[in-house]
């Protein structure tokens, strides 16, 4: 991988099923429960994938998340902060991966990817 790009996009939703439906039936997309209150769609093609959250309340410019893959998480965290943008979420790690947000200075959220 040489350039950063753009793998991963993040919809959070008060009715997950209804969500669901809707993007499936838009779309095509098939989504998989990854975790509780968790579904993911994963393209063959290994295009961008979607998931969608389960949450108590929606709030406006809440969601959608973008997330970028990158290599190393922990070096993009000490940039980000180096820039002048904070850790929003630290570092988790999930299966093989890990992810991570950070705001930007104006306080937008971008999400980090290793997989």
């Amino acid at each position: 991988m040489t350039t950063p790009f753009l793998c991963h996009v993040e919809w959070s939703t008060t009715d997950l099923a209804s969500l669901q439906e809707f993007l499936t039936r838009l779309f095509g997309w098939e989504f998989q429960a990854l975790a509780p209150g968790y579904l993911i769609y994963m393209p063959a093609d290994g295009g961008t994938s979607i998931g969608i959250n389960q949450s108590d309340q929606m709030r406006a410019g809440g969601s959608p998340n973008a997330s970028v893959r990158v290599l190393d998480i922990d070096a993009m965290l000490v940039k980000a902060k180096e820039l002048g943008g904070k850790v929003a979420v630290p570092k988790t790690e999930m299966g093989s991966g890990a992810f991570a947000f950070i705001a930007a200075p104006d306080g937008n959220l971008i999400g980090l990817q290793k997989i």
